[in-house]
């Protein structure tokens, strides 16, 4: 139960950075124990992100879990960098998971054209 709680405190902690836009909080959580969590500090970074979250945004596109490199592709394309753009389609050459494929193509067309 405790570890539970501590959980919901987290993602409870993740909303409150994305509402105020604490773009430091969430770095802290992205790499938590909580798969839940990190997910969600994910999603936020993509919604507030700023240099420091493209930059782990990037890296994360190619983390072990597949899980992580699709909610990652997906917050590059929400955080609209066209930056992004490179280091998708590289990672898009490479990618095996259809569910990531799936997720960088997404981002991919949702990106701003220079």
């Amino acid at each position: 139960m405790q570890e539970r709680v501590s959980v919901m405190s987290k993602l409870d902690k993740v909303q409150k950075y994305v509402e105020k836009g604490k773009e430091a909080g969430l770095l802290k959580l992205i790499h938590d124990k909580d798969k839940s969590v990190r997910l969600a500090a994910i999603e936020g970074m993509g919604k507030i992100g700023r240099d420091d979250s493209f930059n782990n945004l990037v890296t994360m596109l190619s983390d072990d879990d597949a899980d992580i490199r699709a909610a990652s592709a997906d917050a590059l394309g929400v955080l609209k960098n066209s930056h992004a753009d490179a280091h998708l389609r590289y990672r898009l050459g490479i990618e095996k998971d259809a569910k990531v494929v799936e997720a960088i193509k997404k981002a991919v067309a949702s990106l701003p054209r220079d």
